[in-house]
């Protein structure tokens, strides 16, 4: 096996470097104060970047705890893209799989991913869309077409609620079901659901009808008294749901 190149030695001693300044020996040949300027770049640009993605995160954390919750995902986490715009994509993967911090907030890595999610929804590509006024009858009778754009979240913590001001230190005791979608204005929108919404907009993206939608969940089985308030809470969802701006259209069966 040849031996490698000394002048590739040199470049791995200095990336090496720069992603550890602390503990990696000084390449040689290099002027400490030269060399800290590039780190200083570095860490810069990755601040750049994480810091507009994770706005919330950035504001829970003192400057000491954010300058080494970064200098450790720089030391720690090995990219795998080329690309500028997909570091948060390598700093969610650090918070999820790799960093064990028993320091940390517990909520970490689940409040990180909610603010990606939004700048997921942001930049994904997507027709125009248009909202047409609809009907409690046609939503019910018809497929309710909802935001091309659209993810449905689940958590255990209030990832919604939080900020400095509030920094829950238990999780909540039931699963936090969240609506993200944009909007037709592009503006990207959270909707806090209860469990029951979020089973019925899994079956209506399902390719249900707002009625079959409800008789799924009523497992055709309730007295007619019931299934009547049952449609009434469903007609209520559904006109929530499209004049928040999640439902945009129907179609037919």
């Amino acid at each position: 096996m040849n031996p490698t190149p000394a002048f590739q030695q040199q470049q791995r001693q200095f990336l090496n470097y720069l992603r550890q300044p602390q503990t990696s020996q000084l390449p040689a040949g290099f002027a400490p104060e030269r060399l800290a300027v590039y780190v200083d770049l570095l860490y810069n640009k990755f601040d750049e970047s994480l810091s507009a993605c994770f706005p919330v995160t950035r504001s829970i954390l003192s400057k000491e705890k954010w300058r080494a919750l970064l200098l450790n995902f720089i030391a720690k986490h090995r990219c795998l893209t080329p690309y500028y715009r997909q570091i948060p994509d390598e700093f969610l993967q650090h918070l999820q799989q790799e960093r064990e911090h028993l320091d940390d907030w517990p909520f970490l890595a689940e409040l990180a991913q909610f603010e990606w999610i939004e700048l997921q929804l942001s930049i994904a590509e997507a027709e125009p869309v248009t909202r047409k006024q609809l009907s409690d009858a046609e939503l019910l009778a018809n497929v309710p077409v909802f935001a091309p754009v659209m993810q449905l979240l689940c958590y255990q913590w209030p990832v919604q609620d939080i900020g400095p001001n509030f920094l829950p230190s238990e999780p909540q005791t039931t699963a936090i079901h969240i609506l993200g979608f944009r909007d037709s204005d592009d503006q990207v929108q959270f909707v806090t659901l209860n469990m029951a919404t979020a089973k019925m907009i899994l079956l209506l993206n399902n390719g249900l009808t707002g009625q079959q939608a409800l008789q799924a969940m009523s497992g055709g089985e309730l007295p007619d008294a019931q299934f009547l308030e049952l449609t009434q809470f469903g007609q209520q969802i559904l006109a929530d749901l499209h004049s928040q701006g999640a439902i945009i259209d129907i179609r037919p069966v």
